[in-house]
């Protein structure tokens, strides 16, 4: 009985590498760009995140149609001088889904979450850095994985007018 037990015992710490790597959340990869290149106190700045998810990947959308899923949220934390104007998330596919009523409304594939920023007049030039962070849940057909953050971060150049 012992022998028995230490095989089970090794062939389970043997499997463990192979299920830690099953069960790993998937990242998706995700890039900030800032426009228009130049931008003075006064103006405003377009921001964008994109969001490249591994193949085979939907999350839900900022607004899915149940409410006990996770929506994907951006959260942008603006300092003093800068204003949020719009917040603007791309257009939800439907994901058809057994046992449910209705489709799911997700995010796939390749997509871009652009925000709109006002800078004061009186801000003064410099480097202005505006911090975020992406809430998602990433789900393949079968299974969804524990929901994530991922910290963002876009870089502002204020020139003088």
């Amino acid at each position: 009985m012992r022998a028995t037990q230490l095989v089970l015992a090794a062939a389970i710490v043997a499997a463990a590498p192979a299920v830690s790597a099953q069960v790993r959340r998937p990242v998706p990869a995700l890039e900030t760009h800032v426009g228009p290149a130049h931008l003075a106190p006064g103006s405003h700045a377009h921001l964008t995140l994109k969001v490249v998810l591994p193949s085979g990947l939907h999350v839900q959308s900022d607004k899915p149609r149940d409410p006990s899923l996770i929506p994907t949220a951006l959260t942008v934390t603006v300092p003093s001088g800068l204003s949020i104007v719009r917040t603007t998330y791309p257009k939800a596919s439907d994901l058809p889904q057994p046992g449910r009523e209705q489709a799911l409304a997700v995010f796939s594939g390749t997509f871009t979450i652009d925000v709109d920023v006002a800078i004061a007049a009186s801000l003064q030039p410099g480097t202005v850095e505006i911090p975020g962070s992406l809430r998602y849940q990433s789900c393949t057909e079968q299974v969804c994985f524990p929901p994530s953050r991922a910290a963002v971060m876009w870089r502002l150049a204020v020139n003088a007018k």
